[in-house]
């Protein structure tokens, strides 16, 4: 376990942006046997952005315009756990209501099965956190979880240094916010973006949500104005 730790460390420290860092740690993790990842953000138990995910295609778009982060019990239980746990635990101790169950059946329809979960506290309600989990129908193994806290702790280390070294307004921005930025230049309605996309309105609303906070403006006006002082989009 240690020796797994040690290369990681070893192969996180030489990587130079975060998207390398991720490629890495995406597969450290698959070698585990976890083919599906997300790191995501929250507050107030609500999902409020996504720097990174891996899951079958189709899975993201259902969560975002179903509003799933809602019913999650994933979401609800990180607030109050303090260590690594697998999906099955936070079941165990949540009163499953039919719709959060229909919910965890329609995941493992997508191909989201048995997982767990490195909750990553933050200010005040803000809780980070790092999802593994499997496309097949198994259990997650408990003993392991020690080796995933330990890649996931590392990542989130090295995460924060490669940041602090290169921060630049909308460095992190992901290829789909950047997208839906460019459309508003052109000054298109989050439902045409959503139409030239092939997305719900509901996630371009989402993805543009996410880019404002990130830029650290106000609007989407002044976010697009940022967009091209910042060299992100181009007039």
């Amino acid at each position: 376990m240690i020796a797994r730790i040690e290369d990681f460390i070893a192969s996180s420290g030489s990587a130079v942006s975060a998207h390398s860092l991720r490629d890495l740690f995406l597969k450290a993790v698959e070698d585990e046997g976890y083919q599906n990842a997300v790191f995501a953000k929250t507050r107030d138990r609500r999902v409020v952005e996504v720097p990174w995910l891996k899951f079958p295609t189709g899975y993201a778009d259902s969560y975002i315009e179903n509003g799933w982060d809602q019913i999650d019990p994933v979401v609800h239980f990180v607030n109050s756990a303090r260590r690594p746990f697998a999906w099955a635990e936070a079941c165990e101790k949540t009163k499953l209501s039919p719709r959060q169950s229909r919910f965890l059946a329609e995941c493992h329809d997508l191909g989201v099965h048995s997982g767990i979960t490195i909750p990553l506290h933050g200010p005040g309600t803000d809780v980070d956190l790092i999802s593994l989990s499997l496309r097949e129908e198994k259990h997650a193994r408990p003993d392991r979880l020690a080796i995933m806290y330990g890649l996931t702790f590392q990542y989130r280390l090295r995460l924060s240094e490669i940041n602090d070294e290169r921060r630049l307004p909308g460095q992190d921005l992901t290829a789909k916010e950047t997208e839906c930025l460019r459309w508003c230049k052109e000054g298109k309605t989050n439902w045409e973006i959503g139409e030239i996309l092939s997305i719900s309105e509901k996630t371009v609303e989402f993805h543009l949500s996410n880019t404002i906070r990130k830029l650290g403006v106000s609007n989407r006006i002044t976010a697009v104005v940022k967009g091209i002082q910042s060299g992100i989009i181009s007039l």
